[in-house]
């Protein structure tokens, strides 16, 4: 497969900075990836030299982004143009890199949608502007996926075409976070909602099976930022009271729903983790848990499930 192509000024330097790390040995695709976004960035809107508030400018439009993924952009943007500016980029003096803002994230729990918040939602795609497109569908569909599957942004957008299996209503995940795949299974109604947003006459974007699944109005693949834009733009139109969620909630509101539903059908729900974590594609069990930390949903279902058997319990006393 060929790799889409820096076009700014310093992408030369951009290049071999990914050359370099390549030849150490790194996978680094999803890294190429910021990198390749950022180089649109400068080509678009920054001529020699790239100054301290071009940089600046280009980290707050990424805000929006989860506290982890806005240290990962800033970690490798910053080792891209420390290594430019020593092989003659004309970069001026870099800012202090900004601080990890995990314990922040630590401090933000995640908002978990309710049926009825995210339904709301997902009405609000259909006035996306501009409302005659496909990119009200294109919302409503990733909406969808992400709702009923727990993807992360970064999987759902590498979707290709070739990635659905739609006799056995198979999903291939194969740019997985640390290079996981995994294939999932998925239910007749979202088999049923992808072929139609594959086919709708709207779409008019390729659909061979390297092709990508979700596209943008110039029919090149979807990319994150474009999807963190309009998903915020959805949860305005929507109108729900209460903090933004960001789209990784949407992962962190699947899991609760699934563990709350084992608890209500009286399942086993530890027995049952291993197989929520390998289908949301941690690496551990522990991973899966941090999702479900004090959650109120689920802390409502257990409090539920121990006064049943507790009236159980009664029941069979003397």
């Amino acid at each position: 497969m060929i790799s889409p192509a820096f076009t700014s000024w310093i992408s030369p330097h951009l290049r071999a900075f990914v050359a370099v790390k390549r030849a150490c040995g790194y996978d680094f695709r999803s890294e190429e990836e910021a990198l390749l976004r950022f180089d649109r960035h400068v080509h678009r809107k920054v001529k020699p030299p790239l100054l301290r508030k071009d940089l600046l400018v280009y980290l707050e439009a990424k805000e929006h982004l989860a506290p982890r993924s806005r240290d990962n952009v800033v970690s490798v943007i910053w080792s891209a143009l420390e290594y430019a500016k020593c092989h003659g980029a004309r970069i001026g003096d870099l800012p202090p890199r900004p601080p990890s803002s995990m314990s922040r994230s630590r401090q933000q729990p995640p908002r978990i949608l309710d049926d009825v918040e995210f339904a709301a939602m997902l009405s609000a795609t259909a006035r996306l502007t501009p409302t005659d497109s496909y990119r009200p569908l294109t919302a409503a569909t990733l909406l969808r996926l992400l709702w009923v599957t727990g993807l992360r942004i970064g999987e759902a957008v590498a979707l290709d075409v070739g990635d659905i299996d739609f006799r056995d209503r198979l999903l291939m995940v194969r740019a997985g976070k640390f290079r996981k795949s995994r294939i999932l299974p998925v239910r007749e109604s979202t088999r049923s909602a992808l072929d139609r947003y594959l086919h709708h006459p709207q779409r008019q974007a390729p659909t061979g099976n390297s092709a990508p699944l979700f596209t943008s109005q110039r029919r090149r693949r979807l990319c994150q930022d474009a999807f963190h834009h309009t998903f915020g733009q959805a949860w305005a139109l929507a109108s729900i009271p209460g903090p933004r969620p960001r789209v990784h909630d949407l992962r962190h509101a699947f899991a609760v729903r699934r563990v709350a539903a084992w608890y209500a059908a009286g399942q086993d729900v530890n027995a049952w983790l291993p197989a929520l974590s390998t289908y949301l594609g941690h690496v551990s069990v522990e991973n899966t848990r941090l999702y479900l930390i004090a959650n109120s949903a689920l802390l409502l279902a257990a409090r539920a499930r121990f006064e049943r058997g507790t009236i159980a319990l009664y029941e069979v006393l003397p």
